[in-house]
């Protein structure tokens, strides 16, 4: 039987905050595929998915120190370790159709992933992977994934999503991503000088009961005439204020439920980050507001020109309309999968480093960085912490070098919004920051990778382009590689010393501490170079 739909905030899942685990979730399902997913099935997936250390048992493992080694070890776990996990890791967890425990974690895990129709399963039945599913394993190459063809996944997946669906129980019967897009076209036509919807507008949007954009459009206009009146500021809005109207969107009062930090702070952070990944919205006023990336406006364009895409049958939770959504979901867009996205005019980046070198104290980028070699740290910046951690690394040493050295054109290699902001890692095996002045042209390489990995998934590679830019160079600057992650394995020092007695090459490994240190005491890009008696 059907149980009754209610009016919710939507909230995406945060347990799949990284949206590049999901190639790697499936690829571990690929095994399983038209197979019958039975208790025995799930387990071997359950084991599969620790063992490419894709979930860390926290309890489990600050109680078996040895486990512990071996999970943060390039090391895989036994048979028999597998077990013993599975045995004495308590999982106090239950979703409906599954045993409680380790099947109720492994729906916790996939189910996100089925919503957006990547794969489809129900217990004793046969498992499913869609074909962009598969084209999400497909994105895996060398270790590496390829993120736009994620990203266009992710745009083609949300170009249809509807909140009012069978996994989700929701009673509002929106279509969040094509909605904003529509709310934003309403924004600009009203004032050509709009710099788009405010990120307090984001929980109004999340919470509106329908696709009407004529209404939320005035809804939005008035909410900014009123609060103006209030506080005699713009958007001067505060979490209160926007709470209560949201309770009255949900028809509420239960502020229990509906907590005011999920409303105002929690679910528009993490609609913020999936929206992102799509590519086609900028965050705008230091993170202050969303808007249209102009770098993709063909496929803005495209995607306004259509009506938005709802259906009321999706408001039934039976297995049927279940695996009708599935398949919805599942199709594919060929247009929005065919165009590639648009990495913009390195001008713009340089600017955007510019900006925030000044705008930011060194110290505090400092600090982020920290914090970003840190698992259990979250940046509390508005800005920053809509990045994903790796990325963020990235934007942040980016950062801190243009603080450094000023005389240094630094040149990341991240696709940005048209604003600058980074978006997600761009393909095609170059270097993740280019670094050159008058003297020098180093390769920047930035990883959160520690541990033994670090030799083939970034030492060899950084050599391998090292050697292939300084053969294909046409000029005499001094050519040296710099890598920096949270910690340098000694394995990865090693490999720096045998690289230069091999082909003479320099690369340059640090530590974040070791880094900043360094960049801090030098006055030019030249100094980051080691000499070779300082190796390991």
């Amino acid at each position: 039987m059907s149980k009754k739909f209610q009016k919710k905030i939507l909230s995406f899942t945060t347990t799949m905050r990284n949206p590049l685990r999901i190639p790697e979730f499936l690829q571990i399902l690929k095994p399983f595929e038209n197979q019958i997913l039975n208790s025995e099935n799930i387990i071997k997936i359950v084991k599969n998915v620790i063992n490419s250390k894709l979930y860390y048992p926290h309890n489990f493992m600050k109680e078996f120190k040895e486990f512990d080694k071996i999970y943060k070890s390039e090391g895989k776990f036994s048979k028999e370790q597998l077990d013993f996990i599975i045995k004495n890791s308590i999982q106090k967890h239950k979703e409906a159709g599954f045993e409680a425990g380790w099947e109720s974690r492994f729906d916790t895990w996939y189910k996100f992933i089925m919503e957006l129709g990547f794969c489809y399963y129900q217990k004793n039945q046969k498992l499913e992977i869609s074909k962009p599913g598969h084209m999400l394993i497909n994105s895996i190459q060398e270790n590496k994934i390829d993120e736009d063809i994620v990203s266009n996944i992710f745009l083609n997946a949300f170009s249809k999503y509807q909140v009012g669906n069978p996994f989700k129980k929701n009673a509002n019967l929106t279509t969040p991503f094509v909605l904003l897009l529509k709310v934003l076209e309403k924004l600009h036509k009203f004032n050509k000088k709009s710099t788009g919807i405010h990120r307090s507008e984001i929980s109004i949007l999340l919470c509106y009961p329908n696709n009407n954009v004529n209404e939320l459009f005035q809804f939005i206009i008035n909410l900014r005439n009123e609060i103006l009146k209030i506080s005699k500021v713009n958007f001067g809005y505060s979490d209160e204020f926007i709470y209560e109207k949201c309770l009255n969107l949900l028809d509420s009062n239960n502020e229990k439920r509906f907590k005011i930090s999920q409303i105002t702070s929690e679910a528009v952070d993490e609609y913020i980050r999936k929206m992102r990944i799509t590519g086609l919205i900028s965050l705008r006023g230091n993170g202050g507001f969303l808007d249209f990336n102009y770098n993709e406006k063909e496929k803005i364009d495209y995607i306004l020109s259509r009506e938005i895409p709802q259906n009321k049958d999706f408001l039934d939770d039976s297995d049927k309309q279940k695996y009708k959504f599935y398949k919805h979901m599942s199709k594919i867009d060929e247009f929005l999968l065919s165009k590639k996205s648009i990495n913009f005019d390195d001008n713009m980046k340089t600017k955007t480093l510019e900006k925030f070198a000044n705008l930011y104290e060194k110290n505090f980028i400092e600090k982020e960085l920290l914090i970003t070699c840190r698992k259990n740290k979250n940046s509390k910046d508005i800005v920053l912490k809509l990045i994903d951690k790796p990325l963020r690394f990235e934007f942040l040493i980016s950062i801190f070098l243009k603080q450094n050295f000023k005389d240094t054109e630094i040149l990341p290699n991240y696709v940005c919004d048209d604003e600058g902001i980074p978006i997600h890692f761009a393909s095609g095996g170059k270097a993740d920051i280019i670094a050159h002045d008058e003297k020098t042209k180093s390769f920047v390489e930035v990883s959160l990778m520690t541990g033994r990995i670090q030799v083939a998934n970034e030492m060899i590679p950084i050599e391998r382009h090292l050697l292939e830019n300084i053969k294909n160079s046409k000029n005499n600057k001094d050519k040296f590689s710099i890598f920096v992650a949270p910690n340098i394995h000694n394995d990865a020092y090693k490999y720096a010393e045998f690289s230069y007695f091999k082909n003479k090459t320099i690369i340059s490994c640090y530590s974040i501490n070791e880094f900043i240190n360094k960049s801090n005491s030098s006055n030019e890009i030249l100094n980051l170079k080691i000499t070779f008696n300082e190796i390991g």
